[in-house]
């Protein structure tokens, strides 16, 4: 398998990939950066989608192509192409936190964690259009990628901090989220679960940050394969393509004593790039937010 990257300006921390099947385009945060990036399918071409005073931790598109933005103050809806902004969610925050990751489940629910630079307290919320925002885990260190057993029966969080995995059992119909099993712990050697997504057999795709590569993981915890990333911090994964064939991976450069080039003190690539490659599986389709 062959990995390359899009060719993509270098990004501080690009961060929750989604896949515009309607674009055929491949859309990102560089959250530091307050940016959100367009790479074309067709003309292979990167731009900028957005670029304001917000910082965007996770996004989603809605069924008429808007975007939902959850960021340091608050959850936002961009319509497009006016770039006209809509508060949905004003949620306190501390003056150090705001939101890192989303995913949406089937009924349009978005759920969204938070973290801090203290790494404590960080917290999950589940938004629904006409209900209040709802806290439904608190106390997380790191929270950061999730997704959804393909029988919608279970509910996966990721919490860097501790390397986690946690399985929770899910309900579709309340969104209500109970029993959660540790599934996988990661570990030095193999870096820490950042952003992460399912394929269309089951298995969970997990970037590993400052651990240079994807694992393949199973419905029981266990790595069933590892794909090395010619980056240090990949952060995120997302299939998309024509056929939901390829992996999209972004990386940070966070950290690097060169960011012009991602280096560290020792010359080493930690990233920034947007990475792509055909693993030889498809993903599934995600789920638009209900607004």
């Amino acid at each position: 398998m062959e990995i390359v990257s899009i060719g993509n300006p270098l990004c501080r921390l690009a961060e929750s990939p989604v896949w515009n099947d309607t674009e055929k385009a491949l859309y990102w945060t560089d959250i530091p950066a307050r940016r959100i990036w367009r790479y074309d399918l067709r003309s292979g071409e990167t731009t900028r989608a957005w670029e304001g005073d917000l910082i965007v931790g996770g996004f989603a598109f809605t069924g008429s192509n808007a975007i939902i933005m959850c960021t340091q103050r608050g959850v936002y809806k961009l319509t497009r192409p006016t770039g006209s902004l809509e508060l949905l969610f004003d949620i306190p925050m501390a003056e150090d936190e705001r939101f890192n990751d989303i995913t949406t489940d089937p009924r349009g629910r978005i759920f969204a964690g938070t973290l801090t630079e203290r790494r404590v307290e960080g917290l999950l919320y589940r938004l629904e259009r006409g209900k209040a925002p709802e806290i439904v885990l608190r106390d997380i260190k790191t929270s950061n990628g999730m997704t959804f057993s393909l029988d919608l029966k279970c509910f996966y969080h990721i919490d860097s901090r501790i390397q986690t995995i946690t399985r929770y059992d899910y309900d579709l119909a309340s969104g209500d989220i109970e029993n959660p099993y540790t599934l996988y712990q990661g570990n030095k050697k193999d870096g820490s679960p950042d952003g992460m997504t399912m394929d269309a057999d089951g298995f969970l795709w997990v970037a590993c940050y400052r651990g240079g590569k994807i694992l393949r993981i199973d419905d029981q915890g266990k790595i069933v394969q590892e794909l090395p990333v010619p980056a240090a911090q990949p952060s995120s994964v997302m299939f998309g393509g024509d056929g939901l064939d390829e992996l999209f991976i972004t990386s940070a450069s966070e950290g690097a004593a060169d960011q012009a080039q991602g280096l560290d003190g020792r010359g080493r690539y930690l990233g920034g790039a947007v990475f792509r490659v055909r693993p030889g599986v498809t993903g599934r389709r995600e789920w638009h937010a209900g607004w």
